[in-house]
C-alpha cells in the first residue's frame, strides 16, 4: 500500500506539473499574440494621429509663408524695404522657426535677423525659380545663419503679372520634430522618431542619432535588421518590424509615412521585454495559482491515499488525459466518498480554469483597447481646438487665449474661434449635457455645424436657428448644448452675440470691475425645433476685456460639497482685472484649484478671454 501511495503521489504530482506547464505555455503564447495585436493597434492609432498632426503642422508652416508671400510689400520686391519689414517682425514669428527670409530671383537673401547672403545653390530656390513650383518643403540642411539643423518651408512671391520674383521661406528647427516624436508614449520606454525619404533619421529623442543614423546603413553602427525598415521607408510603405540594438536588446518598431511631406515617415519603437511584460505577469499568476492547487491536492492525497488507492489510480488516469491539453475532459468516478467529491472538484477546477483564462484574456484586451482609444480620442479632441497662443500673430490689435480641461479622458466642453475675414472674428464657447464619449461626440457635431453655418454666411440668429434644427433632428438621446457665440468687428469693436442658455460672460470696461454682459435669454441648442433665437449687440472699446466660461468653473466643488459659485468667480476675476488674457486665464485656473484642493474635477472646465488692445 505504501508503494501504491508513493507511486500515486509521484504520478499525480508529475501529471499536475505537466498540466501546469502546458497551461502556462498556452497562456503565454495566447497572451503574447494578444499583447502584440493590441500594441500594434494602439501604436498605429497613435502614429496615425501624430502623422496627421505633423501633416497639419507642415500645412500650417506653408500657410504662414504663403500669407507673407501674398503681402503687397513683399510682392513689390524691394530688397531693402523687405529686409526692414522682416526685421520689424522678428519677435512675432512662430517659435518653431529659426527665422524668416526673403530670397530674390538671383538667390540673394535677407532674414529677420538681418543676415544676408546667397542661397542660389539651394534646392528650394531652383524648385521655385526654375521649375515653377509655388511651394516647397526641403530636406534637412545646415543653416548658413546659425549652423543649426533645419528644414526650409518656402512659397513663391509673384508680381502683379504672376511672374515669380523671389520666395519667402521659413527655416524650421529640427528640434520641433524631435519634440513631437519624443512626446509619443507607448508603454514605459517607447520612443518616436522621424526619417526622411533617404531613410536618414532627422528626429529622435537621442541627439546622437539625429542626422547621424541612416537606416539603410544601420549595421555599420551595430544595429541588426534595420535595413529592411529603411528600405520600406524609402518606398513610402508602413509596417511592423523587429530589430536588435548594439547592446543586444530586441526592439519592435511600427512606422507610417507622413502626408504632405517630401517622403518622410514617423515611427515608434518599443522594447520587446516591455511588450511582453503583461504576458509574463499573466503567466506568473497562472503558475502561482496552479502551484497552490498542486500542493493542496498532494496534501490531500497523502492523507487519505491508504483507503483510496484504487480510485486514486483511476483519478490519475483521468488527470493524464487533462494534462495532455484536453481541458474539456470530464472525470467519471463514482465511489460515494471523498474521491468522488475530489473528481467533481477537479472537473469544476478545469472548467473554472478555462473560464478564468478566457475572462482574463478578454478583460485584458478590452481594458487595453478602451484605454488606448480614449488616449487617442483625447489627442484628437485637443487637436480639433484652435491654437490659442498666439492665435493671430498678424492681427496686432487682437489678443485672445482659451483653455479646455476635460474632467475625463474626453469632454463635452469646447471653444472655437477664427477670422471670417480680415475684419471680423468669430468666437464661441459651449457645454454639452453629460460627460464622456457621448458628450464628446455631440460636442464635435455642434462645433462642426456652427463652423459650417458661420462660413456659409447669414446673421447669428439664422446660424443658431439652422444649427438648432440640425441638432434636434434624430436627437434620440435628447442631448443639448449651451453655447455663447460672438461676432466681433476688430476695427470698430462692435460685437453681435447670441447666448443659447449659456452662463453669461463678464466684461471689464477700461480695467474696471467685471460685470455681467446682458444678453437675451434663449433656449439651449438641441432643445426644440424651429426655436427663434434673439441676438444682442455691444461695443468693446480698446482696453475692455471679455471673459467667457462654462459651468465647470462656477460649479467646481470642494471636499465640503461647496460650489465655487458665481460670487466667488466674480471676486476672483476682479482680483485679476488689468492683466492680460493669458494671465487672467492662468489666475482663474489657480483660483479654482485653490478652492477644490485635491477633489477630482466634477465637470469639464473651459475658459476664454479676449481684448482689443489700445493703439
Amino acid at each position: 500500500m505504501q508503494s501504491i501511495k508513493a507511486k500515486m503521489l509521484l504520478w499525480f504530482g508529475l501529471t499536475l506539473t505537466v498540466l501546469l506547464s502546458l497551461l502556462a505555455a498556452t497562456t503565454y503564447w495566447q497572451a503574447k499574440d494578444t499583447v502584440i495585436a493590441l500594441t500594434r493597434e494602439l501604436s498605429q492609432e497613435v502614429l496615425a494621429a501624430r502623422s496627421a498632426e505633423l501633416s497639419r503642422l507642415m500645412q500650417g508652416y506653408l500657410s504662414d509663408v504663403k500669407t507673407f508671400a501674398s503681402r503687397n510689400l513683399i510682392r513689390r520686391g524691394d530688397f531693402v524695404e523687405i529686409g526692414m519689414d522682416l526685421q520689424r517682425r522678428a519677435k512675432g514669428i512662430n517659435p518653431d522657426y529659426e527665422m524668416l527670409f526673403f530670397a530674390d530671383a538671383q538667390g540673394r537673401f535677407i532674414t529677420t535677423t538681418g543676415a544676408m547672403g546667397d542661397v542660389s545653390d539651394r534646392r528650394y530656390v531652383k524648385a521655385i525659380m526654375e521649375e515653377g513650383r509655388t511651394e516647397f518643403i526641403s530636406e534637412p540642411v545646415i543653416s548658413r545663419a546659425s549652423g543649426e539643423y533645419v528644414f526650409v518651408v518656402a512659397a513663391a512671391v509673384k508680381d502683379d503679372d504672376g511672374k515669380p520674383i523671389g520666395l519667402i521661406g521659413a527655416t524650421v528647427l529640427l528640434n520641433t520634430l524631435s519634440e513631437i516624436a519624443g512626446s509619443i508614449t507607448i508603454g514605459g520606454n517607447g520612443f518616436g522618431w522621424v526619417a526622411d525619404h533617404n531613410a536618414l533619421v532627422i528626429a529622435h529623442p537621442d541627439p546622437k542619432m539625429r542626422m547621424h543614423l541612416n537606416l539603410l546603413r544601420a549595421s555599420e553602427r551595430g544595429f541588426k535588421g534595420v535595413e529592411e525598415i529603411g528600405r520600406m521607408v524609402t518606398e513610402g510603405r508602413s509596417g511592423l518590424r523587429a530589430f536588435e540594438r548594439p547592446d543586444g536588446s530586441q526592439v519592435v518598431t511600427i512606422f507610417n509615412p507622413i502626408p504632405n511631406t517630401p517622403g518622410w515617415a514617423i515611427g515608434v519603437s518599443l522594447y520587446e521585454t516591455e511588450l511582453m511584460g503583461r504576458a509574463y505577469h499573466l503567466m506568473r499568476n497562472i503558475i502561482l495559482l496552479m502551484v497552490g492547487i498542486l500542493l493542496a491536492v498532494l496534501l490531500m492525497v497523502g492523507f487519505i491515499s491508504g483507503r483510496i488507492a484504487k480510485p486514486v489510480l483511476d483519478l490519475k488516469k483521468g488527470v493524464e488525459v487533462v494534462a495532455s491539453g484536453n481541458l474539456d475532459h470530464v472525470l467519471d468516478i463514482r465511489t460515494g466518498d471523498e474521491i468522488e467529491a475530489l473528481s467533481g472538484a477537479f472537473n469544476q477546477m478545469t472548467g473554472d480554469l478555462k473560464e478564468y483564462i478566457r475572462n482574463l484574456q478578454q478583460v485584458t484586451a478590452d481594458k487595453e483597447r478602451v484605454e488606448g482609444e480614449l488616449r487617442v480620442a483625447n489627442k484628437i479632441q485637443a487637436s480639433m481646438l484652435p491654437r490659442v497662443f498666439p492665435p493671430f500673430p498678424d492681427v496686432e490689435r487682437l489678443d485672445l487665449y482659451a483653455v479646455m480641461e476635460p474632467a475625463r479622458e474626453v469632454g463635452g466642453d469646447f471653444y472655437d474661434f477664427f477670422l471670417l475675414d480680415d475684419q471680423r472674428l468669430y468666437f464661441s464657447i459651449g457645454d454639452v449635457s453629460g460627460k464622456g464619449v457621448p458628450a464628446a461626440l455631440f460636442m464635435v457635431i455642434t462645433m462642426t455645424i456652427l463652423r459650417n453655418q458661420m462660413v456659409q454666411g447669414g446673421s447669428l440668429e439664422q446660424v443658431f436657428h439652422q444649427t438648432n434644427n440640425m441638432l434636434c433632428s434624430e436627437n434620440v438621446e435628447n442631448m443639448f448644448v449651451t453655447v455663447f457665440t460672438g461676432l466681433l468687428d476688430i476695427r470698430t469693436g462692435e460685437m453681435e452675440f447670441v447666448s443659447a442658455g449659456h452662463n453669461p460672460p463678464v466684461v471689464s470696461r477700461q480695467s474696471g470691475d467685471f460685470s455681467t454682459l446682458d444678453a437675451p435669454v434663449n433656449l439651449v441648442l438641441g432643445g426644440m425645433e424651429d426655436y427663434v433665437f434673439r441676438s444682442s449687440r455691444t461695443i468693446l472699446e480698446p482696453g475692455d476685456l471679455l471673459f467667457l466660461y462654462t459651468d465647470g468653473v462656477t460649479e467646481a466643488m470642494n471636499e465640503k460639497g461647496e460650489l465655487f459659485s458665481d460670487a466667488r468667480m466674480i471676486e476672483a476675476v476682479n482680483g485679476l482685472k488689468g492683466v492680460g488674457v493669458r494671465s487672467l486665464i492662468k489666475g482663474m485656473r489657480e483660483a479654482v484649484g485653490r478652492f477644490v484642493q485635491d477633489e477630482p474635477a466634477s465637470d469639464d472646465v473651459t475658459m476664454m478671454a479676449l481684448t482689443i488692445k489700445a493703439g
